[in-house]
């Protein structure tokens, strides 16, 4: 392998976190300075309702090798990644978070790391994860369950922190779906990939923006989009509801057989049930698909970028 100092670009989501940008861009200027003078720092303001862009206005104008987009809207976190990826020119891509959990010293562990081993991809492992205890607790319950639900195999000790190489970024530009889990989707992919323990920090600033609904949409978009589990498991349960009616079925003919009369109300409920099971288990199947189908036939750009500062090569 060659010798020479890398091309490197680093690619950040920034959404309420002004107070950590000034910091984050200090420590990633010294560490990326040590590892090669042709680098890059893509910073994408995901409509952050605090003073990001114009702090990132202000540091691309005193670093040119500094790039910032500003979307027109909140297009969510993995979104902002894949407009920041689709503007990187590095031979290698760290991408990390914007509130300094995320350390940038650890870039060159895991660039290191890649090399040594012959790996396209080296995910950052938490070893000792420094979230609260119901951030962590509703992670892991997820991975567990994407797991059951047949999804992608995922590691919850991994987020987005890691460096790819540019043939991994060149893939992942041609996966345009919608739904947008950049971790999942990377593993996906396939190729050379490995993990190594990295230092995770004590969030300084701010609180996440992942409140608990906003964690239950993104796993059930998720979970709809790499797993087809839900699906069969709705199935099934409509063929237990259509067997239990059924059942009933026989045995009220049973019972009419058995001079048994009154049997209007139990009859009329088990038609309900019948009806209930066939129409939820249809509805469930074209349902889902139609979902699916609709949001990836409209079309649109996963995103759109209002403003652009700095490095435009």
């Amino acid at each position: 392998m060659e010798n020479n100092p890398p091309s490197f670009s680093v690619v950040i989501p920034v959404y309420g976190c002004a107070a950590a940008l000034p910091e984050l861009y200090r420590q990633l200027t010294e560490t990326l300075g040590r590892l090669t003078d042709d680098y890059e720092i893509i910073l994408v303001n995901d409509h952050s309702p605090d003073a990001s862009w114009a702090l990132i206005e202000a540091l691309a104008a005193a670093d040119e090798r500094l790039l910032g987009l500003n979307l027109s809207r909140n297009f969510g976190q993995h979104t902002a990644i894949t407009a920041g990826l689709d503007r990187a020119t590095g031979e290698w891509v760290a991408v990390m978070d914007c509130d300094l959990q995320d350390i940038p010293a650890e870039i060159p562990k895991m660039y290191a790391h890649a090399r040594q081993h012959e790996l396209d991809i080296v995910f950052g492992r938490r070893a000792n994860r420094q979230d609260t205890a119901t951030k962590q607790l509703l992670g892991r319950t997820f991975y567990k369950l994407l797991k059951w639900l047949g999804g992608p195999v995922s590691d919850p000790t991994t987020g987005n922190f890691g460096v790819f190489h540019r043939r991994v970024v060149a893939a992942l530009r041609h996966v345009r779906e919608p739904t947008r889990a950049f971790p999942l989707q990377v593993r996906w992919l396939g190729f050379r990939q490995g993990a190594l323990d990295v230092q995770h920090a004590v969030r300084m600033h701010g609180t996440s923006s992942y409140s608990l609904g906003k964690l239950v949409r993104l796993a059930v978009a998720v979970l709809l989009a790499y797993s087809d589990k839900p699906l069969r498991l709705l199935v099934k349960l409509g063929a237990i509801i259509v067997a239990v009616a059924l059942i009933a079925a026989v045995w009220l003919v049973g019972q009419g057989l058995l001079g048994h009369s009154n049997l209007m109300l139990p009859a009329l409920m088990v038609s309900v049930w019948l009806l209930g099971g066939l129409s939820l288990t249809a509805l469930g199947i074209v349902g889902l698909y139609v979902s699916r189908v609709f949001d990836s036939v409209k079309n649109r750009p996963l995103y759109i970028v209002r403003d652009e500062v700095g490095k435009t090569s």
